[in-house]
């Protein structure tokens, strides 16, 4: 356990002392304080190549700061999975004390770990992260993982472990842009993630020698002590991307907290599972959530919404809105966007219905939908049975009635495979 400031929570301490293993036996517990972080870091890692170096057995090398209060047992957790996994080194999430939600992990900019390592592509937010796997690497996001150092393990190997070590560095910039002086910063956790990436990589010292898996998880649960507790086992925080450096969230396929709207990430969920590979009429889309969900995994999606302040004068004119939202999330060339009074064309595999809430608004969308849909199409409601829209209630109970068939409901999702169409006489 490193330290600066000498203070150790109550809950770092039980994690530390008392509760990192079942069983102790076989551990050691030391901790370093100081005003040089940094340096601490370094005893820490020395005191460890030492022992090795006189011939002693180390297997693993784990770190908790003085802040972090783990559950109990984490490194039995830690160690557990780092083996299933098959890594050399795995991190925990940690959780920034602010009420962002941003973690201290972050992603390799482009030219980095190599090149220009003084800005990062950006910083994971709590809301990222529980896009991914509950362990994840960098595969998983497509760019190398800077992990931080709150709570970690590495399987011991003397081989590389003797050739990377704690440093932090700062200096001072003019940005171009902004026209003014700028300070930076390579925190030590971010240098050292970069000297791992770097480990058996063509061209540098440790060329030929073999590639390290790193990876961070959300398995082990903490508190990150600050003015207040700030938790990593649930998703929170007020900004669902780093603001900062990006527009839309870095994962992969992650769900679009940044576009207005009341879809789930549940329902989001469910929707790009029912438009994986169709055709999709989607009737109401405001800003576009709903549309990326689906627009990222379907062949097409033909958006109908007035998009307007004058047909919708609650919301204000959202045109502009939702195509910067297909924009920014790549699904522009898969959209078609439809004016409810235009005519439809063509055949669609699914319908997603979450335009006008009254009870007529929704049968005319549902005939609407029933006049292009296939014969084993779908249709999708928003906020059934969320006890604030009857007139959805009602009109879906109808489709029931009429002899529909209740598929699933995920929240206010409610799916129906509609009744089958009446051939006309001839």
């Amino acid at each position: 356990m490193p330290g600066y400031d000498g203070k150790m929570t109550g809950a770092a301490a039980l994690g530390f002392w008392k509760f990192p293993c079942a069983n102790m036996e076989g551990v050691e517990n030391i901790d370093r304080n100081g005003s040089l972080l940094a340096q601490n870091f370094n005893k820490l890692w020395v005191h460890t190549l030492n022992r090795v170096h006189r011939g002693e057995r180390v297997d693993y090398f784990a770190m908790l700061h003085n802040d972090i209060g783990p559950e109990k047992f984490w490194l039995d957790k830690l160690i557990d999975e780092l083996e299933e996994r098959e890594l050399d080194v795995l991190g925990v999430v940690v959780p920034i004390k602010d009420s962002r939600g941003m973690t201290s992990i972050a992603l390799a900019g482009d030219d980095e770990p190599w090149v220009n390592p003084w800005v990062p592509h950006c910083k994971l937010s709590m809301l990222d992260v529980f896009q991914l796997p509950e362990t994840f690497t960098s595969e998983d996001v497509g760019r190398p993982l800077l992990l931080n150092t709150g709570c970690w393990v590495a399987k011991w190997n003397q081989d590389w472990c003797r050739l990377v070590h704690f440093e932090i560095k700062d200096r001072i910039v003019f940005n171009t842009v902004s026209q003014r002086y700028e300070e930076q910063v390579q925190p030590e956790d971010w240098n050292f993630s970069r000297q791992l990436h770097e480990i058996g990589m063509p061209g540098t010292r440790t060329d030929g020698m073999r590639r390290l898996k790193i990876g961070a998880t959300r398995k082990v649960s903490l508190l990150h002590r600050g003015d207040a507790d700030f938790a990593n086992w649930q998703p929170w925080g007020s900004d669902p991307h780093d603001k900062e450096l990006l527009t839309h969230s870095p994962v992969p396929g992650a769900f679009p907290h940044d576009i207005k709207g009341w879809l789930t990430v549940e329902e989001g969920r469910k929707l790009a599972d029912l438009a994986a590979g169709k055709r999709v009429l989607e009737i109401g889309s405001f800003c576009g959530r709903s549309t990326v969900c689906m627009a990222r995994v379907a062949e097409h999606v033909t958006a109908v919404d007035f998009f307007n302040a004058v047909a919708v004068p609650f919301y204000g004119d959202y045109s502009d809105d939702f195509d910067r939202s297909m924009a920014r999330h790549g699904v522009t060339e898969k959209v078609t966007k439809c004016r409810p009074e235009s005519e439809i064309s063509g055949e669609f595999d699914f319908a997603f219905i979450d335009g006008a809430h009254d009870y007529e608004s929704v049968r005319k969308d549902i005939e609407k939908a029933l006049a292009v849909l296939t014969p084993d199409g779908l249709i999708a409601f928003h906020d059934y049975r969320g006890g604030v829209d009857p007139g959805v209630d009602k009109a879906v109970d109808e489709l029931l009635l009429e002899g529909g068939q209740m598929i699933s409901v995920t929240k206010t999702l409610a799916v129906v495979k509609p009744p089958a169409l009446i051939p006309l006489e001839v």
